[in-house]
C-alpha cells in the first residue's frame, strides 16, 4: 500500500490519497506492515485542524514505532514532498530516524 498525504495535490498513480493527518493515522494503524510508502506533505492548510501537519504525523509515528505500538514494514519508504524546504528537511530528519530504527529491528 502506498499512501499520499496532501491537502491540495493529487497522488501519483498507484497511491491512495489521504487529505488529513488523522485519516492517515487511522490508515497506518489499520494496515501497519502492509504499507510500502508514505509520501508526505508538511502544510495541510485548512485540513490541519484534523490532526496537524506532516511533522505532527511523523512525531506521532516515531513515538508509536519506538514504543512498539505499531509494527511497520522494515522496508518502508518515507518521502517528503513539501515545497517548504526548511520543514521538508525537518521531516526528512525525523523520517530517517524512523527508517533506521525499523531497519535495525530483527
Amino acid at each position: 500500500m502506498k499512501l499520499f498525504l496532501d491537502d491540495i495535490h493529487f497522488p501519483p498513480k498507484g497511491f491512495k490519497l489521504i487529505r488529513t493527518v488523522n485519516q492517515l493515522k487511522d490508515f497506518v494503524k489499520k494496515y501497519e506492515d502492509k504499507i510500502e510508502i508514505l509520501d508526505l506533505d508538511y502544510d495541510m492548510g485548512m485540513n490541519s485542524v484534523d490532526g496537524g501537519n506532516g511533522i505532527d504525523f511523523l512525531k506521532w509515528l516515531e513515538e508509536a514505532v519506538f514504543t512498539g505500538k505499531l509494527k511497520l514494514n522494515k522496508n518502508l519508504r518515507i518521502v517528503c514532498h513539501s515545497s517548504n524546504t526548511e520543514k521538508r528537511m525537518e521531516m526528512e530528519e525525523i523520517a530517517a530516524g524512523i527508517i533506521a530504527f525499523l531497519r535495525s529491528q530483527k
